[in-house]
Formats: C-alpha cells, structure tokens, sequence
C-alpha cells in the first residue's frame, strides 16, 4: 500500500476573484474567475491597479506580504 504524504504547508498568496467575464484583464494579467497567486507575483502598481478595479476582489491570506513600492529615481 502506497504512503499517504500529508500535504506540505502552503505559503500564503494572494487570492483574486473576478466578477467579470474570463480573461478580463487589469494589472497586465488576465484574470479567471477565481486564482491564487504567490504573495511575490504582482508588483506594487500591479497590484494597486488590481485592488482599485471594483469587478475583481483581492484577498491577502493570512502571513502573506505586500509587495514594496519601488523607490523612484534613476541613478546617473
């Protein structure tokens, strides 16, 4: 009999849930119904952008990390 493997402890994501048709895009991504992402897959306007669009609903889990604003400025 094959060993049961308990599932290994999941990071915390991001969930989004669209209340739009599939595919409906914001963010630069292509959003189905209902998908979690790695807290680490948007960038902070990305993200900003996603949350601000009142169609989708964004759900932080619990433990999971906003993405830092990137510091402006170019250097040289």
């Amino acid at each position: 009999m094959p060993e049961i493997e308990s599932p290994a402890e999941k990071a915390p994501g991001i969930r989004i849930i669209s209340r739009a048709p599939d595919g409906f895009r914001r963010g630069g991504v292509a959003h189905p119904a209902d998908a979690t992402y790695p807290a680490d897959h948007f960038t902070a306007d990305q993200l900003e952008a996603i949350e601000t669009e009142p169609l989708l609903t964004v759900i932080l889990e619990a433990g999971a990390e906003r993405p830092a604003k990137a510091k402006g400025g170019r250097k040289g």
